[in-house]
């Protein structure tokens, strides 16, 4: 199904980057001709604008399409003849659990998609601004994208919040134990040991180190509660994983 879908966007995002290109090759071979365009400053300018957002978001579709299709690339395994054996000791500030997320959730295709289509529709409001000048309720339809725009990052961030404060994991400081076969989490209500061969997929930021169970569940360890031999090493180790990184 996933491979359908992939196929799927590479088909219809192909087909309308094709027709967009024979457009712009239509157009730019009338302005080399001297064909006069019909059309205001305005009017240039917002079409052009338009024209790049939906370029834009077929490129993203085409390259989601084609990452869903591909075989995925075997992961690269590095030896690892040390035994690992280290303690932590420390609990994730909601600051940095906020960034993290923040950061994550803006990146994801679906809120690019998102701002496009609300771009869009701003631009198509100041195409049509002329024509609705007498309109009083012509404002509602700059006012309503402006409105999502600013509400999405607040709603976000609501989330964010609401899932750091009702999760008991974060609201203890924690030990963690990290050996050769897994990883051990122990707090005052959490007791849990994970091999490394439970995990599916790493991820590695600035800040943090994400072990992911799933989708959208991860187990997090913050790279302060390293030190630097320490934090080293475990880059080392988790390199014999035989796990996705991304």
């Amino acid at each position: 199904m996933n491979k359908l879908t992939g196929w799927i966007l590479i088909v219809v995002c192909s087909f309308f980057l094709l027709s967009f290109g024979m457009v712009l090759s239509l157009l730019i071979t009338g302005i080399i001709n001297g064909k006069q365009m019909e059309m205001s400053g305005q009017e240039v300018l917002t079409s052009s604008f338009g024209f790049l957002i939906m370029t834009s978001l077929f490129i993203i579709g085409l390259r989601s399409g084609i990452k869903k299709v591909k075989k995925e690339k075997l992961v690269e395994v590095v030896e690892y003849e040390k035994e690992l054996n280290i303690s932590l000791t420390g609990q994730i500030s909601y600051k940095d659990y906020r960034n993290l997320i923040f950061g994550l959730s803006f990146r994801r295709p679906i809120y690019l998609v998102v701002l496009g289509i609300v771009l869009m529709w701003v631009l198509s409001f100041l195409n049509s601004t002329n024509e609705m000048a007498d309109q009083s309720s012509s404002n509602y339809f700059l006012i309503f994208p402006i409105v999502l725009i600013v509400l999405l990052p607040f709603f976000t961030l609501f989330q964010i919040k609401r899932i750091y404060n009702t999760s008991k994991i974060f609201q203890e400081k924690l030990d963690y134990y990290l050996t050769n076969e897994a990883i051990r989490i122990k707090g005052e209500t959490v007791d849990s040991t994970q091999k490394w061969t439970h995990f599916y997929q790493i991820r590695v930021t600035n800040r943090f180190f994400m072990f992911y169970q799933g989708k959208m569940v991860a187990t997090l360890l913050d790279k302060k509660m390293f030190s630097e031999n320490e934090l080293q090493e475990f880059t080392e180790f988790i390199k014999s994983l035989n796990v996705k990184r991304i």
